[in-house]
């Protein structure tokens, strides 16, 4: 073994060694604890869901606590965590025991989540679609690794800010619960309101109101032009070889399912956007997915680029004299506007968005335009007190990564064997 204070080159099946323990029935696993890719989070060391053996089914791996669980199909996403308790895994992972010698078992997953692992790694990579990495092809990378002393001080510091990381997120975690509740409540029941009236309901139930409140549809908020409820233009209205390189922008579904409107690389020329003028979307205007993930939706911001939506979107301009804008955005998201919206939905496997018949007949609790403005002001204040929480969380998540990747890539009095 190498001195205590010296650099050491190592081979990666040195530092673990790859279990592959199989379990061709799941549900025959003594055990109700199941991990999946979907269960792991990119460049985050924790596990924190689950799911049952009772719910999947083929061939898994068994793994036991302390065990690094990497997902090595996509495996650029970053995906591992050491277990805490023993369970079953999917196969499209690693289980990774860490073996003590030349270097203690927390520092192999701290190592892995490096920049250095990820590039050579990236050297033995298979597949291009779903790329896939091989134990035979990992085993025999070679990393330079520091003392046993500089691996503890590593972990230390490295605890430290996983700890602050997970409150952090505990944090986050209430604070959305919290943004959820306030919001449902502001927008069925208002501000410091003493005087309800009861509403009956297309279900035959029945809620309460605040007095002063107006029982409306979205057909009365809903701009007074010809095109402010529209839906994009089908079939060969809109076809693939209309696309340019640059000119107008189409927007597509993942705009608002993203929220970004930057996203997608689709133009038309200056011929076609006037010939489907009618689909334009403007600096205000919502859009919202209309087919498989439907319900998302983002509005266009100032500035943006001139475009029309394309079929997989809806687009809705507000009147501002009825409606606040912000008001219309969080009344959308609310968890009883979203559920009026998908009872509308039809189709099986792939959902479609309702009408427009439907979508203008969807009831809406008016406020005054002022109580909106109110109501949409403290959402607002919410939602950017969390944004300063998941903020802080990104920047610990980029310390930790900047510190770890500077203390392994000193490269001193190496040792080979």
């Amino acid at each position: 073994m190498s001195s205590n204070n010296s650099w050491q080159k190592v081979t990666f099946d040195q530092l673990c060694k790859n279990i592959s323990d199989r379990i061709e029935d799941p549900k025959q696993s003594k055990t109700d604890y199941y991990i999946g890719l979907e269960h792991l989070d990119s460049e985050d060391p924790k596990i924190s869901r689950h799911g049952s053996p009772q719910d999947v089914s083929k061939t898994k791996l068994l793994f036991k606590s302390g065990q690094i669980l990497f997902g090595k199909r996509n495996w650029y996403l970053r995906r591992l965590a050491v277990a805490k308790r023993d369970g079953i895994c999917s196969a499209h992972m690693l289980v990774l025991d860490p073996i003590e010698g030349k270097s203690i078992k927390d520092f192999v997953s701290l190592l892995m989540f490096s920049d250095d692992f990820y590039e050579k790694a990236l050297m033995v990579s298979a597949g291009s679609m779903s790329p896939t990495i091989k134990w035979k092809d990992i085993s025999k990378l070679e990393f330079i690794i520091p003392s046993i002393p500089e691996q503890e001080n590593i972990l230390n510091i490295t605890h430290k800010i996983d700890d602050t990381i997970s409150k952090n997120q505990n944090l986050i975690e209430k604070t959305t619960n919290y943004i959820f509740s306030k919001s449902e409540s502001l927008l069925t029941k208002g501000i410091n309101h003493t005087k309800f009236k009861k509403i009956n309901m297309n279900n035959d139930k029945t809620t309460n109101i605040p007095e002063n409140w107006i029982v409306s549809s979205l057909e009365s908020v809903i701009g007074n032009k010809k095109n402010s409820l529209k839906r994009g233009p089908w079939g060969s209205s809109l076809k693939k070889s209309f696309f340019v390189k640059s000119g107008f922008k189409v927007y597509q579904q993942q705009n608002a399912i993203y929220t970004n409107v930057e996203y997608g690389d689709y133009y038309i020329d200056d011929d076609k956007f006037h010939e489907l003028k009618d689909f334009e979307v403007k600096s205000g205007d919502f859009i919202i997915s209309c087919s498989g993930t439907i319900g998302k939706i983002y509005q266009i911001p100032t500035q943006a680029q001139k475009g029309i939506i394309n079929q997989a979107l809806l687009k809705i301009s507000i009147n501002e004299n009825v409606m606040d804008n912000n008001f219309f955005k969080f009344l959308f998201q609310s968890f009883g506007f979203q559920r009026l919206f998908l009872s509308s939905s039809h189709g099986s496997a792939m959902k479609n968005v309702p009408s427009i018949k439907q979508i203008k007949q969807i009831p809406i609790f008016l406020p005054p335009i002022s109580e909106q403005k109110q109501i949409s002001n403290i959402i607002l204040d919410l939602n950017n007190h969390l944004a300063q929480q998941q903020s802080h969380l990104i920047n610990l998540k980029s310390l930790r990564k900047s510190i770890l990747n500077s203390r392994l890539t000193k490269e001193t009095s190496i040792v080979t064997n």
